[in-house]
């Protein structure tokens, strides 16, 4: 858990993690839910690009699915991921996402706002909703 977040968490609102390099203990990126509902959740993540494409992330987000499903009893999870961010989009999709569409507006980034895609994840599927690939 980070720590800007111990209040949210006790709340069983937000549960935010830091994503950390074994070997240099090295904060890489973040990965975390946001509670819409009582049994949905927003999957967030974030890697810094010089370590994007390795797997960590969607390493990461796997656990948090399984996290989700068995702990927080969640039965949806939603995510956004830029339009242009092909690296997001494909974690989206190896983690069993579906693709949703565009979004009706445009978040917020670090260069500005951003034209974005959303995606869908059942938990309540009897299958477990996502490929492992």
């Amino acid at each position: 858990m980070t720590q800007r977040a111990p209040q949210a968490w006790l709340e069983d609102r937000a549960f935010h993690f830091a994503l950390v390099e074994r070997s240099t203990g090295e904060v890489l990126g973040v990965a975390g839910l946001n509670r819409e509902t009582a049994d949905a959740a927003e999957l967030h993540y974030w890697i810094r690009t010089d370590h994007a494409g390795g797997g960590l992330t969607t390493e990461a987000c796997r656990r948090l699915v399984d996290w989700a499903r068995s702990s927080l009893r969640l039965r949806t999870l939603t995510l956004w991921a830029g339009r242009e961010n092909a690296s997001s989009r494909r974690v989206a999709e190896k983690l069993g996402f579906t693709h949703l569409g565009p979004l009706d507006w445009r978040p917020q980034g670090g260069l500005g706002d951003f034209a974005a895609e959303s995606y869908e994840l059942r938990l309540d599927r009897q299958d477990g909703g996502g490929s492992r690939g």
